[in-house]
């Protein structure tokens, strides 16, 4: 078995494209455009420079061609979209959107005695797939498998499969892992990904070490990993959180324009025609 070693650290480039909100972005980012099939990954809290602001978080907006998971550590996320859907994301909640052959949402940041901290990830809709019907799901904290390792460690299983424990979401096109993993000073733990696959960690808190050989990383990073089967993660000095995602590449074309993600120019033309033409989602307003 082939364990993976640490290709890339990356810390997060600050964007500042929703009223109130502090992104962190890694995935997206002009260093690390896409890593395929991830597209964006933001790391979401408040903007304490903004100012007062009469809402916090994304208005309505357009959505073709990916599937979006966010997820809630502190705070709240408000969600609302043009199938009608209407749902609080809450903490330790997640939610799953297929944006398909379109739609419109928005969500909006809500916090906790001041606090609100959050991930988003966008997947690539496969070309097949890339018009299917829109779907939400939201993830309860109850629909999260939780799976706590001998050393103490606690992996949430949100999709995929860790140590025979399926996760909250199945049906994720590009079948990702994605686990949520606290791991107490001390604790090790090996996480699955198949040869071939793209396999990268967020840490949001403390401090760990990542793959053979051991690199030691301090938060907030993004670590991607080389080619091989599994990673190795050991909380050397103190407590590390983070979320782990495997999924295998699309290897396939990617024309984006903002929150539209498609194959080829003539899809992306028509995307924006709809837009102009009233016509991108049915129960669009």
């Amino acid at each position: 078995m082939l364990t993976r070693a640490v290709a890339i650290v990356m810390e997060p480039e600050e964007a500042h494209e929703a009223p109130g909100v502090l992104i962190k972005r890694s995935i997206g980012s002009e260093k690390l455009i896409l890593l395929d099939p991830v597209l964006l990954l933001d790391h979401l809290g408040v903007d304490t420079n903004a100012g007062a602001t009469p809402v916090i978080g994304f208005p309505r907006h357009p959505h073709r061609g990916i599937e979006t998971l966010t997820y809630v550590f502190a705070g709240k996320m408000k969600h609302k979209d043009s199938m009608g859907n209407e749902d609080t994301v809450e903490e330790n909640e997640s939610q799953w959107m297929t944006a398909g052959g379109g739609l419109f949402h928005e969500e909006m940041v809500e916090t906790t005695d001041g606090v609100h901290n959050s991930l988003q990830i966008w997947f690539n809709l496969p070309a097949a797939e890339k018009m299917k019907p829109p779907h939400y799901q939201p993830g309860r904290n109850a629909d999260i498998p939780i799976v706590t390792l001998a050393n103490g460690g606690v992996v949430r299983v949100v999709a995929g499969e860790f140590n025979g424990t399926k996760g909250a979401f199945q049906e994720i096109a590009v079948r990702p892992h994605y686990f949520d993993v606290r791991l107490p000073a001390g604790a090790e733990v090996t996480l699955p990904a198949l040869p071939g696959h793209m396999a990268f960690a967020y840490l949001y808190e403390g401090a760990a070490a990542f793959g053979e050989p051991e690199t030691l990383i301090e938060a907030s990073r993004l670590v991607v990993f080389t080619d091989g089967e599994d990673v190795f993660v050991s909380a050397i000095q103190r407590e590390a959180r983070f979320i782990y995602v495997s999924a295998k590449p699309l290897g396939e074309p990617v024309l984006q324009y903002r929150s539209l993600v498609m194959n080829t120019v003539d899809q992306m033309k028509e995307a924006l025609d709809d837009l102009q033409k009233g016509t991108f989602a049915k129960s669009a307003a």
